[in-house]
């Protein structure tokens, strides 16, 4: 576990100025919180009242399987043979194909995303069971609790669920969970059709359509439609 501190010059709250976030051996980062220079101070001048050895620090804890870069939640259950890996995705401009255009690329941007993988042990094999992607303010923000969701604009994905519909691609094995990150790319690389049509501010109906309003720009968080969730609140 590492903590990371932050004091602005203009600090929005006076008596509590001191920004901290923890970030456990994974990389995943929780807060915010709010200290005054007083508790920061006591807790880097307060020892520690049990010491132990790295030995002894390694052989009781627990840690989570490699992970792939930019997840922000890791859990699993009591016999670790399904485990949920949430990642975040910036915002940036993917080549799509659309329909049967199998030679024709557009350039659209996508919006920055959290994107969230159920994945199940069968023998030595991992398969992804499901894939969810919401959208979330591009905000330079941390993605903490109370982050506000918001619905993932184009198709092959459920509006109200932010499941993906894969086709046929019905079985997606990994050897380790940190080839997740190849597994959005997966998803970019299917060509998009009407599934679950699209959900933008714009009032476009069809996604043929709003190609061609939003190519080769970039992503306007305006354009998106707010799912009326928190962070917390997924699964």
């Amino acid at each position: 576990m590492k903590w990371q501190f932050e004091i602005s010059d203009c600090p929005e709250n006076s008596v509590y100025p001191v920004v901290a976030y923890s970030i456990n051996d994974s990389g995943v980062k929780r807060g915010p919180y709010y200290l005054s220079p007083e508790s920061l101070k006591q807790a880097l001048d307060k020892e520690p009242e049990n010491l132990l050895d790295a030995d002894n620090i390694r052989s009781n804890e627990s840690s989570t399987p490699p992970l792939p870069f930019g997840t922000i939640r890791y859990s699993a259950n009591g016999t670790k043979s399904r485990e949920r890996v949430t990642m975040e995705i910036p915002q940036k401009q993917w080549e799509i194909r659309y329909g049967d255009k199998e030679h024709e690329y557009f350039s659209i941007g996508f919006p920055r995303m959290i994107v969230q993988y159920l994945v199940a042990n069968n023998s030595d094999k991992k398969v992804i069971k499901e894939m969810r992607i919401y959208a979330v303010l591009n905000n330079n923000q941390p993605i903490t609790d109370d982050a506000d969701i918001y619905v993932f604009p184009y198709p092959n994905v459920g509006k109200s669920n932010g499941i993906v519909c894969w086709g046929q691609n019905e079985r997606l094995e990994l050897s380790s969970l940190v080839e997740l990150e190849r597994a959005f790319r997966w998803f970019v690389a299917s060509p998009f059709n009407e599934d679950h049509g699209v959900r933008t501010t714009l009032g476009v109906g069809q996604f043929q359509t709003l190609i061609e309003v939003i190519k080769d720009q970039p992503f306007n968080d305006d354009w998106l439609m707010p799912l009326n969730i928190k962070y917390s609140e997924l699964i």
